[in-house]
């Protein structure tokens, strides 16, 4: 296991537990609002803060993407991203055959 698969299990294990399962528009909105977080502006790299702050947002687009990806019945889990970028790729691939993007329409 990654550190990476390590440190997104951990944040998919310290979601609060949910009264109701979500709905696919929760679930879609919540990846959105991640998307949307993980193409802001990024800090430089010379600054300090930059790899925390990208990983941050990496891991919370990654766990809006699982949580959604259950919602839709697509097969995955916090070990399947030992190659992050494969991972993500393959099941935005998954959501865009069902229909659904990652980004915001406009």
């Amino acid at each position: 296991m990654t550190m990476y698969t390590q440190l997104l299990d951990a944040a998919v294990g310290q979601r609060e537990p949910v009264a109701l399962r979500p709905t696919r528009r929760s679930a879609l909105d919540a990846l959105r609002r991640s998307r949307g977080e993980l193409d802001e502006d990024m800090p430089p790299p010379t600054d300090p803060d930059a790899v925390p702050v990208v990983l941050a947002r990496e891991i919370a687009y990654d766990v809006a993407l699982l949580e959604l990806a259950e919602v839709m019945g697509i097969e995955t889990g916090p070990s399947r991203f030992e190659q992050p970028r494969q991972e993500r790729a393959r099941l935005e691939q998954e959501l865009r055959k069902r229909g659904i993007t990652t980004t915001q329409p406009l």
